[in-house]
């Protein structure tokens, strides 16, 4: 299937260039030392800079030229898969499972990286991807891209909001929110002021809905009781025997409540599995603008002042921050922390797969690979060559504060430099602080570095490899899109019982077997893991 697909690919390939749509086809061959990168965002301001001052420097160390294109959020996924399909020019692209990187790493459309990576010839990215983290982030047995992780984790899940509105309303610790009861008195202050301000109380993208609001950190204490929650063609809970050797069964949330019998007691009623989450979310859903099911993106609702809350994790303060005090200079950002045991920084607070939420991929077509690896290496060197990309030119853009923060240079007339680092520069080698950070702020993000903040999961770099179950996941997936994203918005009425329902309905229809499937894989997991 693989070497069918691959000869598409080829025929793809010369179909296009034959028509002259290629990057270089009819306008001249594009300079054999220039790469050609792909990456979701707008193009952050003063990106003109930093790319001049790569030319300075970086360029001249590694005669390697950059070429990036910038290409909406929006639009990113769709516009990937095309551009890959169509296998044209480019040397790195951004992509996450949440993208196609399964789709492409199953059909071996990215390079193989690990050989790179452990050999020793690009040492700087051998140090900022260590083997723990390599070998846990393989796709189809092969490392298809290098995790952009800033953490071990998927960062401090956090509401932000309005403080300046929770002042005016007088709620909170002189505005900061410390409880879900306090954020539901601010939404519920901010939905009875809307009709004057036009705000709806809380923003949330088509994509996310409520995203990990509700979902208490139930997984460390799950994990230890030999239980993982994992994505197995919907979400499903492992339970394995008592030494995490082998599988006794795999359950899916919303299954009807005898096949709940082999989990320990508290779990058995379903409630603390998610079903009290789709409850609750169900009664905010009051909070939502009523088209939320088509909105792309919930933190513009933030500061195009649409919405007065929204809800991420604290990987993006910095960036946030900057956008919020550029577009609401007059405001105040509040953050919320969700789980308690993160708010009091307990150790182990968290469950940790090792995994990363975002890759940089090399197409397997690139006939620049060393040049693109060169180009990496050299941007993981040392702090001073990633954060010229990260937080722009220094002494422009921001200077250094001590090791690990930094103030941003700020002028009326420009803008401050914002980079998206997760899609291509996050690593917990290299992490500066913002010195407008609070000091709370500050505490969690060094906080959330520390690996014995994490518990590691017993499955921690297990891949569910599905290329076999097309048929099977592609059926699964169109019948849990029936229910799946109004479910997370809370809009339907009923929403246990619509999800028992979706869910029987894929176990008639696939889901069975995948579930077959993923005990016989994570069965071999385990034996070659504790062998």
């Amino acid at each position: 299937m693989k070497r069918n697909l691959k000869r598409v690919v080829s025929l793809g390939l010369a179909a296009v260039m034959s028509c002259g749509l290629i990057s270089g086809c009819g306008g001249g061959v594009s300079d054999e030392d220039t790469i050609k990168i792909m990456l979701s965002g707008t193009k952050p301001t003063g990106w003109d800079r930093v790319i001049e001052k790569y030319e300075e420097t970086g360029a001249k160390e590694t005669k390697v030229h950059i070429d990036v294109e910038w290409i909406s959020q929006g639009d990113y996924k769709e516009k990937l898969n095309l551009r890959m399909i169509g296998s044209e020019n480019y040397d790195i692209v951004f992509d996450a499972p949440f993208n196609k990187l399964k789709n492409f790493a199953a059909y071996e459309m990215y390079v193989p990286l690990e050989d790179y990576v452990e050999s020793g010839k690009y040492p700087n990215l051998t140090k900022a991807f260590p083997k723990e983290i390599a070998d846990a982030n393989h796709y189809f047995g092969h490392l298809y891209g290098l995790p952009m992780m800033r953490t071990y984790g998927n960062g401090i899940d956090c509401v932000y909001y309005r403080k300046d509105l929770a002042k005016k309303y007088n709620i909170g610790t002189d505005g900061q929110i410390n409880s879900y009861d306090e954020l539901q008195d601010f939404l519920d202050s901010v939905l009875a002021d809307g009709s004057q301000s036009g705000m709806v109380p809380f923003g949330v993208s088509a994509s996310r809905g409520f995203y990990s609001l509700f979902r208490d950190d139930y997984n460390v204490e799950l994990a230890k009781n030999h239980i993982v929650s994992l994505n197995l063609g919907a979400m499903a809970y492992v339970i394995l025997n008592d030494d995490n050797t082998e599988v006794v069964d795999i359950v899916y949330q919303g299954e009807d409540s005898d096949r709940f019998s082999a989990f320990p007691e508290e779990y058995r009623d379903g409630e603390k599995l998610g079903l009290a989450r789709l409850k609750k979310i169900r009664e905010w859903n009051k909070y939502l603008e009523r088209d939320s099911l088509n909105r792309k993106d919930a933190w513009a609702m933030v500061t195009g002042m649409k919405a007065a809350a929204m809800v991420d994790n604290l990987d993006t303060y910095e960036q946030k921050l900057t956008d919020f005090e550029s577009a609401l200079p007059d405001a105040e950002l509040g953050v919320f922390i969700i789980n308690n045991e993160v708010k009091n920084m307990q150790p182990e607070a968290r469950v940790t797969n090792l995994q990363g939420n975002n890759f940089i991929c090399i197409p397997a077509w690139s006939k620049k690979v060393d040049k693109a690896l060169t180009f990496l290496d050299w941007l993981y060197a040392d702090s001073s060559n990633h954060d010229m990309f990260e937080l722009g030119v220094e002494g422009e853009d921001w200077n250094a504060i001590g090791e690990d923060r930094y103030e941003q240079i700020k002028s009326e007339d420009k803008e401050a430099y914002s980079f998206p680092g997760y899609v291509m520069t996050w690593n917990p080698n290299y992490v500066r602080f913002l010195n407008t950070l609070s000091e709370d702020i500050y505490e969690y993000k060094k906080y959330d570095l520390d690996r014995d903040a994490y518990y590691e999961s017993p499955l921690a770099g297990f891949m569910f490899d599905t290329s076999k179950l097309q048929t099977e996941s592609t059926v699964v997936s169109g019948i849990k899109s029936e229910v799946e994203t109004a479910l997370a918005h809370g809009a339907l009425d009923n929403p246990v019982e619509k999800l028992n329902e979706n869910i029987n309905k894929c176990l008639d229809n696939g889901l069975n077997v995948i579930r077959e499937e993923a005990i016989r894989q994570i069965n071999e997991f385990l034996a070659n893991k504790n062998n």
